[in-house]
């Protein structure tokens, strides 16, 4: 199945849709989201490890869930979608980031979603092999020493780590069963 994304401008504004191979090949600018996951008890955030079957960095660790904004799909529409397809949880979202990416002349808007779950978590669609709760402390650790991360989770993770108490949406005012 074909994969459409919306080709943005350098000012996140629509320009027209492409498929998915055509973005990564002529490094089109576009939207991506990423969700980190806080259990709402321990204020531990949720580190995926990705399927040894994913074509682009498998095994590596990534943020809880994320992936591609498709064509027509607003942010919050693509990090729901994303929560569901790889971690199987339907919980609301909350946006904390706009961020961007670029590599290699090709840039992505990134918008940064926090969700708060304890655990249930169910990998259906083959795309995570497996993952952790950890510390922020912990997680800061595993970024700096392991070489298999994702470099959005490195972008993701700091912008969190650095704003995690200025900020309502921060893992110290989740909220707490």
């Amino acid at each position: 199945m074909v994969e459409y994304m919306d080709v943005v401008d350098d000012l996140d504004e629509v320009m027209g849709k492409v498929s998915q191979e055509e973005i990564y090949e002529k490094k089109l600018t576009h939207r991506i989201v990423h969700i980190m996951l806080i259990n709402p008890k321990t204020k531990e955030v949720y580190f995926q490890k990705r399927s040894e079957k994913k074509k682009f960095l498998p095994g590596y660790y990534c943020t809880s869930a994320g992936g591609h904004v498709q064509s027509g799909e607003t942010y919050e529409e693509a990090a729901r979608r994303e929560l569901r397809e790889e971690l199987g949880l339907s919980v609301n979202v909350e946006k904390v980031a706009e961020l961007q990416f670029i590599t290699n002349g090709h840039k992505r808007f990134i918008e940064l979603f926090l969700a708060f779950a304890e655990g249930g978590l169910n990998f259906t669609d083959g795309e995570v092999e497996s993952g952790e709760f950890l510390n922020m402390e912990d997680a800061k650790f595993l970024i700096n020493q392991d070489e298999k991360i994702h470099p959005q989770l490195t972008l993701c993770f700091n912008w969190l780590y650095e704003n995690k108490n200025n900020t309502e949406k921060s893992i110290v005012n989740s909220p707490s069963k």
